[in-house]
């Protein structure tokens, strides 16, 4: 077990208030909220405030929103029950009372203000606290100017329709039984005027009309409110992002939008340190020396992460959380103080929702060790066990080649492709006309066998190999899916009947991949990259699908020759695994590595 010694900067001591950090001021208020299907309970906070990333806050986070364009946080007006509740949630304001409770009217006082508006520069920012906006606030500063009006509404654009969400079926004994594809607008989508306007900003005098005034307790009654004082009030669009603060799924892409855009937010609230590769960690933070991660990840304080245990992001592991040996967490958002400890779906079903992932963000449901129901009671929750990989690749931090270094690696590994190519052929060609006519008497019908395979960029292509199969083999398939031996979409069994004798013997000596030679030839595929897979099982790695499809599939690669399982033992989890590291450090001199390790697998008659 190695420990990550870090030393954060430790702020300035803190007094009761913050500092004004300029004219521009930004107030936050939360709604009283009323009863709409999918709010909390009437005596539950905002879902969102209560949540934990690494170690920072969501008051904490909308303080760095407003560091980033040197805007004053003077406020926050919250309902009267709840402001005990928000004051230990929220960082330091810098308004000499900046706790600002309604209870009938809602009002907007001088006294939680910097200070008093006057004409000229400053303006004021008003922010709908049941959202959270990732922006540029200095952009909607700007577009207010230039608008030349009293208050500006601002808005983010809709973002464009999802094209299919994805979701994942699973048998009693944690079996993937089926994807489905569903490419209908969500019903529980949010509405568009549920948290409209996002952001509103005033001019100092707009803000002196408002002051003491009794407004609407819903922020998108305010524009009517404004008009009927004589404000100008226009509408503009700026860049960004909201996500609803009462929305698992939102809190979900927020995290994942924040470590890949915003990263700085999530280290500069939560006090975390920048370890190189995308890593941001805590204090007191162990991992073991046997554990990946793959970046961006935000790691609290006083986690550990055990043995083999594989950590891939975005993700988010909140403060005093376990990782367990051999866990493979992905695209997650971990609570703090929560314990993921190996075990099988077989003797524990799914059902508690507690993680997020996947590339359609959905909760992930886990079973807590003792049987609680309520999500805030659960702290140790039991996964299935994942795979255990060693180490592939010398250094582990290496860089991808960029620009004219991989032109010039693209070139020369389609140069090596083709005289690659041709030699093989040339060799292999005397052996067909003795395996095609082998092949026949064992099993007549086609000789070759071209199965659909999705290639660089999705184009299909047809993958030739030698028949080792019967003819109608996915016919019996159908029949055989449920002795399926393997894991994710694939299909496979030790003593697969399909295949007759000569084909048993060719695929274990590797003979059969031989006219894929021809595929590589044409520019198909390439001699080394990742293993060539049809549409239906790139459907269940939408996470990688995109990086697996940006390179020509090979006929061996980084899994053919580092896997420790048998060639009809298949990791579906492990196989990814490999074909994302190659992508991620793909170089000629490994390709040279892959392939003279697989010519003496192959001499072995092994994988």
């Amino acid at each position: 077990m190695s420990i990550i010694e870090t030393i954060p900067t430790v702020p300035p001591s803190l007094s009761s208030r913050a500092p004004v950090r300029s004219q521009h001021q930004a107030i936050v208020i939360i709604e009283r909220r009323m009863a709409r299907q999918g709010d909390p309970k009437a005596n539950q906070l905002v879902p969102g405030w209560q949540w934990t990333l690494g170690n920072a806050r969501v008051g904490e986070l909308f303080d760095q929103l407003f560091a980033d364009s040197k805007i004053t946080w003077s406020s926050l007006v919250v309902p009267e029950e709840s402001t005990e509740t928000f004051a230990a949630l929220s960082p330091h304001l810098a308004a000499q009372h900046p706790m600002v409770a309604y209870d009938g009217t809602l009002q907007i006082r001088s006294t939680s203000l910097t200070a008093k508006p006057d004409d000229g520069e400053p303006v004021y920012l008003i922010f709908n606290g049941d959202c959270f906006p990732i922006c540029d606030l200095s952009d909607a500063i700007l577009v207010h100017r230039q608008n030349r009006c009293d208050a500006t509404l601002i808005d983010f654009p809709q973002r464009n329709k999802k094209g299919y969400d994805e979701k994942i079926q699973f048998e009693k004994d944690g079996r993937v039984k089926r994807v489905n594809r569903s490419y209908e607008e969500r019903e529980n989508a949010l509405r568009i005027d549920r948290d409209w306007p996002i952001l509103i900003i005033l001019s100092a005098d707009a803000m002196k009309a408002l002051l003491e005034v009794s407004l609407p307790h819903r922020i998108n009654q305010w524009p009517a409110a404004m008009l009927r004082s004589g404000l100008l009030v226009r509408g503009s669009t700026i860049p960004g992002r909201c996500f609803s603060l009462h929305d698992r799924e939102h809190l979900f892409e927020m995290n994942e939008m924040m470590l890949r855009l915003k990263p700085h937010w999530l280290a500069n609230a939560g006090g975390l340190v920048d370890q190189g590769e995308r890593i941001w960690v805590g204090k007191n933070v162990r991992i073991d020396s046997s554990a990946n991660l793959l970046g961006p990840i935000a790691i609290g304080d006083n986690v550990e992460i055990g043995p083999d245990a594989v950590v891939v992001g975005p993700t988010t592991i909140g403060r005093g959380s376990t990782i367990g040996a051999g866990i493979v967490l992905k695209r997650s958002v971990v609570m703090p103080d929560t314990t993921l400890a190996g075990a099988t779906f077989k003797t524990h079903a799914i059902s508690q929702a507690i993680m997020l992932g996947g590339d359609t963000p959905t909760i992930q449901a886990l079973t807590p060790d003792q049987g609680s129901t309520k999500l805030s009671d659960i702290r140790s929750m039991s996964v299935d066990r994942p795979i255990k990989l060693e180490t592939v690749l010398e250094g582990g931090t290496t860089p991808a080649l960029t620009g004219a270094r991989y032109g010039a690696f693209l070139t020369a590994k389609r140069v090596f492709d083709v005289i690659g190519a041709c030699g093989a052929l040339l060799l292999t060609a005397p052996f067909y006309p003795f395996i095609m006519l082998a092949i026949y008497i064992n099993s007549p019908g086609d000789l070759f066998f071209g199965a659909v395979r999705q290639g660089r960029g999705g184009k299909n292509f047809k993958c030739w190999k030698f028949r080792t199969m019967v003819v109608n083999a996915e016919e019996i398939k159908r029949k055989l899916m449920i002795q399926n031996e393997v894991d994710g979409p694939q299909f496979k069994m030790k003593n697969d009947p399909r295949i007759f004798f000569v084909g048993r013997w060719l695929r274990k000596l590797n003979m059969d991949e031989w006219p894929q030679f021809w595929n590589v030839l044409v520019g198909e595929m390439s001699i080394v990259g990742p293993r060539p897979s049809p549409e239906k099982e790139n459907q269940m790695c939408p996470a990688w699908r995109e990086a697996r499809l940006s390179v020509r599939p090979g006929i061996t690669g980084l899994w053919q020759v580092s896997r420790r399982r048998d060639r009809g033992e298949t990791d579906f989890q492990e196989w990814i695994y490999y074909d994302v590291q190659y992508i991620k450090k793909q170089s000629f001199w490994l390709d040279i590595k892959i392939f003279l390790k697989t010519f003496l697998v192959a001499i072995g008659g092994g994988q």
